[in-house]
């Protein structure tokens, strides 16, 4: 039975996920200031960015992965683990939650998906089609633009998931809830500054989360690698 229950056991899987991809996570905001040679006026005039090298053009291309990769692909593997224990103890609110945390990492994969695929291309007319430039221009600012809607429709979804499994890992005392909430917390207080026209302030909270939400990921992870006992595999022998 013990061989069952730790053959059914994916708590290693999900931590190694969750570990690697915060270490992602990280990196895709190394990867976007080293794209733009750390000089942060490029980010906040995207325009700029059609005037990237080839190597910068590759580095962006991976941060957008590494966004992809850190941000959203291990918030499924998480939530997919979490989502049987949630759901016996929470019911229907867990199954709320896990079709926010799957809407949330569409919504991300397709924000950094899009920019990922258009800069060289854009790029390229820009500098390769005589009079083509103002036009490349418009059309990379209006790429960035819908991409960033995208990403802001983010976090009223990551909320239903959140507050739920903020609520349940607190009550289960384990999986770092206290710092969950406090990551969710921000979401949802960046995207009331941002929805207020209060940008400035907003970007500020996100600089903040481009380390939370990652940190909590990490010390998820760290804590399902460290658990020296299947903890919740019974509730999957149990289903079974």
């Amino acid at each position: 039975m013990t061989q069952t229950n730790n053959a059914m056991d994916p708590r290693h899987f999900v931590g190694w996920v969750a570990v690697i991809g915060a270490v992602l996570a990280w990196t895709m905001a190394v990867l976007v200031g080293a794209a733009a040679g750390f000089n942060f006026e490029v980010l906040e005039r995207p325009a700029m960015m059609l005037a990237y090298s080839a190597e910068s053009q590759n580095l962006y291309r991976l941060s957008m992965w590494a966004d992809i990769l850190g941000w959203y692909v291990p918030f499924l593997a998480v939530g997919g683990y979490l989502w049987q224990p949630m759901r016996q103890k929470l019911g229907a609110l867990a199954d709320i939650g896990l079709a926010g945390l799957i809407v949330y990492a569409v919504l991300g994969i397709a924000g950094a998906g899009l920019l990922s695929i258009t800069l060289t291309p854009v790029a390229e007319l820009a500098a390769g089609t005589p009079g083509a430039k103002p036009v490349a221009d418009a059309l990379w600012i209006t790429l960035q633009r819908a991409a960033q809607g995208i990403w802001n429709a983010e976090a009223p979804v990551l909320l239903l998931w959140g507050i739920v499994a903020a609520r349940f890992l607190r009550g289960e005392r384990r999986g770092f809830g206290r710092l969950l909430t406090l990551d969710i917390f921000l979401f949802a207080l960046e995207l009331a500054f941002n929805l207020g026209g209060w940008h400035d302030i907003g970007e500020s909270i996100l600089m903040i989360t481009l380390v939370i939400h990652p940190l909590w990921l990490f010390l998820f992870g760290v804590s399902l690698l460290r658990q020296p006992a299947p903890a919740l595999a019974g509730h999957y022998a149990a289903a079974r």
